[in-house]
């Protein structure tokens, strides 16, 4: 693709949508223009429509799913678990354009057929043969002037064989990258962030190629800093040549940061993670490292952004290494630390990891922490794509509520809907456990059901003597917050940073072998209930439905702990975590750590309660975490600028509060203004509205009418009547 890389300033009288953003989310809203512009009345439609495209990074692939970011780092999400496309059945208002998940893209990229069942009406293998890798370039109104640009020809496999380039998907990009990674690839396989980004680009140039006539793409490698209103009938807003200045409705000038400018009737913001800015500590700590040049400190921010080549080995250090945070940023931060300096992972049927390390001599020694201070648990390694949880009662729960006519803050989440997923969760686990002994199953679903069973603390109940032993009960506390059970097992007398790494490796190693027994996991099986639930009870509570008490209670916790146990990494990883344990390059601090900067060391120095407030002391610090996007404190200059014209405000809770989230105007996205009314111009969509909308942290699963491409269609279908009834 060409980009502009002159500044200029657009004042084309052509009807103009920009999208702010060219990640998943941009790129489907330039899908669900295209698609709503087809089915449009051309007596009401503009017969020419610029879409300008606008990002710092690829567009078609986002800054979290860029190409160039080491294959080391993988989604958390199955290659035949995530699609772009939207499919027959979809709750949208545009067209559905069926396409292939990620994992029938590899597929078809093999040589493979998808066969009826995948492909009943043959559409994706259609899409995928008629723009198999990248888009032909035949498309002249692709691009107007040297701002966009039009995809490069696909090469058939035939050339390459002949010694010509290989085939190539979107632009510089050789299969040869991934030989391996694609012929690998099962529909249950963690795919490389890397060939995610791929996969973005190919749909992003299919989109391109499949442009109806009128349609322009340019697209922008720069960041939107400002967007301007410019009041209707001025000459700048109307443009040059074009008739009674009068008559033309306000637009919006959009300021980049290399210069350019332009005029749009409507803007679509999809800016993904944006960054906040710094809070009292991280300020303080910034300043404590400016004043010891000694200390080191890699702040929280994405994995494949963060400078980890200033950690220094233990070779060169002598030093443990601080570590906060036990997420999927642990995760990551651990692979690049170990595997990409040159550390191997051998497979050993003697470690209870099931792995032997290798070092290279690159790599640290780490002390982790975090605020509960157990990893997250690896997920179930099904062999296939996971089951549908088993919410039985969660759903008749729901089904029994009017949710239209429920207002904002009155719905109490700890004694509606909290109890029910409990129970399903119990009663998952016991299904697995008791499936040889159906009469005692029967007894201790009457015991789940029993109004006055508490079914988190169902492992208690004396009912269950005779029935389950003790040992072989389901105990909800401890799974939510291990390190908790470690320190009361422990005592007044407490226990060491190694007594409870040991502690922590053993329930390692027990997660290790639920996870690989899956199905047959009563444990991943129950668990899994409470991850699952996470998304309909968003859902239900869109917008703010439940109480405070009952959002700062029971459903934080089934955030917290379906976060923890539905949102952990590979299994894998986990292995490689306890294989690290085992060899001495990782332990384990403890729960609500505390830092302190020894500025005579000068030191990090990090202790925890639940390790006698033993200090560790580092002159590195690593916080492997991100940031939630916060409106209240963004760091991104146009949301700022969007906060100052007075064009966005914070989303207020049912009870008043402050939330981290822009509010929207929920069918539309286009952002309320500090005044209550309507935007007529500028949308929203994505991770900045995590707060206010549902799911929106997800990458679009198929087959489940995936919200955010509900989300992404409504907001497109906005812009385009905005541009239709203004002109």
């Amino acid at each position: 693709m060409a980009y502009m890389t002159s500044p200029r300033t657009m004042t084309d009288s052509t009807p103009t949508i920009a999208i702010i953003g060219g990640g998943p989310r941009g790129i489907s809203i330039l899908e669900r223009l295209a698609a709503d512009y087809r089915q449009l009345d051309p007596s009401k439609t503009p017969n020419h429509l610029d879409i300008h495209v606008i990002d710092e990074v690829q567009p078609g692939e986002g800054k979290v799913w860029r190409t160039d970011q080491t294959k080391t780092l993988c989604m958390n999400t199955l290659a035949d678990a995530v699609t772009l496309f939207t499919e027959p059945g979809a709750t949208v208002t545009a067209p559905v354009v069926e396409g292939p998940t990620m994992h029938e893209w590899i597929m078809l990229i093999r040589g493979e057929e998808l066969g009826l069942e995948r492909d009943p009406r043959g559409k994706k293998t259609d899409l995928f043969t008629r723009l198999p890798l990248s888009v032909a370039g035949e498309r002249d109104a692709l691009t107007s002037d040297n701002d966009g640009g039009q995809a490069a020809e696909h090469l058939s496999a035939g050339a390459a064989e002949a010694g010509e380039p290989a085939p190539t998907v979107g632009t510089g990009w050789s299969l040869a990258d991934y030989t391996a990674e694609i012929a690998d690839t099962r529909p249950e396989s963690h795919p490389s962030r890397a060939l995610y980004g791929e996969y973005l680009r190919w749909v992003f140039n299919v989109v391109l190629g499949l442009l109806p006539e009128g349609i322009s793409v340019h697209q922008h490698l720069a960041r939107a800093t400002e967007i301007e209103e410019v009041p209707a009938g001025s000459a700048i807003g109307a443009g040059a040549g074009n008739g009674d200045a009068e008559s033309q409705s306000a637009r919006d000038r959009i300021t980049l940061d290399n210069g350019t400018t332009i005029l749009a009737d409507a803007t679509v913001l999809a800016i993904g993670w944006a960054d906040t800015t710094p809070d009292a500590m991280e300020s303080f700590t910034a300043s404590a490292v400016d004043m010891h040049p000694a200390l080191t400190w890699v702040r929280p921010g994405n994995p494949a952004d963060q400078q980890i080549s200033q950690i220094p080995s233990w070779g060169e250090s002598q030093e443990e290494v601080l570590v906060r945070g036990l997420g999927m940023g642990f995760f990551d931060l651990m692979a690049m630390l170990t595997i990409d300096r040159g550390g191997r992972f051998i497979p050993d049927a003697e470690a209870r990891s099931g792995l032997h390390y290798e070092p290279s001599g690159h790599e640290p020694k780490l002390v982790v922490s975090s605020h509960h201070g157990y990893p997250y648990q690896p997920k179930p390694v099904f062999g296939s794509l996971p089951p549908a949880a088993w919410l039985p009662r969660f759903k008749a729960a729901v089904a029994e509520l009017d949710l239209p006519q429920i207002p904002a803050n009155s719905l109490d989440f700890g004694e509606t809907l909290w109890p029910a997923i409990l129970r399903d969760a119990q009663e998952a686990y016991y299904r697995v456990l008791l499936a040889a002994e159906p009469d005692v199953l029967k007894k201790v679903g009457e015991i789940i059901d029993d109004p006055d069973t508490d079914p988190w603390r169902l492992h208690e109940d004396v009912r269950l003597d005779g029935l389950v032993a003790q040992e072989n009960r389901f105990d909800l506390p401890y799974h939510s917050d291990p390190v908790a059970r470690f320190a009361e097992q422990a005592g007044e007398a407490g226990q060491s940073i190694d007594e409870l790494t040991a502690r922590i490796a053993d329930g390692l190693a027990a997660d290790l072998t639920e996870a690989q027994s899956a199905r047959d996991s009563a444990v991943k099986m129950g668990l899994q209930v409470i991850g699952s639930a996470r998304k309909p009870a968003a859902v239900v509570d869109e917008p703010s439905r439940f109480t405070t008490e009952s959002r700062r209670g029971a459903y934080a916790e089934l955030k917290r702990v379906g976060q923890m146990v539905g949102s952990g990494p590979p299994a894998f990883r986990t292995a490689e975590l306890l294989c690290l344990v085992d060899a001495g390059y990782v332990r384990f601090l403890g729960a609500h750590p505390t830092m302190v900067i020894d500025p005579e060391t000068p030191a990090f120095v990090m202790t925890s309660p639940v390790t006698r407030e033993e200090p560790v002391e580092s002159r590195t610090l690593v916080d492997a975490w991100l940031h939630k996007p916060d409106v209240r404190s963004t760091a991104d200059p146009l949301s700022q600028q969007l906060k100052d014209a007075g064009r966005m405000r914070t989303w207020l809770r049912g009870d008043g509060s402050t939330s981290r989230a822009p509010e929207v105007e929920l069918a539309t996205s286009r952002l309320i203004r500090e005044d209550g009314q309507v935007d007529p111009r500028v949308h929203m969509v994505g991770i900045p509205l995590q707060d206010m909308r549902a799911d929106m942290t997800i990458s679009p699963m198929p087959r489940t009418d995936p919200l955010m491409l509900q989300e992404t269609d409504g907001a497109a279908v906005s812009a385009l009547r905005v541009v239709a009834e203004n002109r």
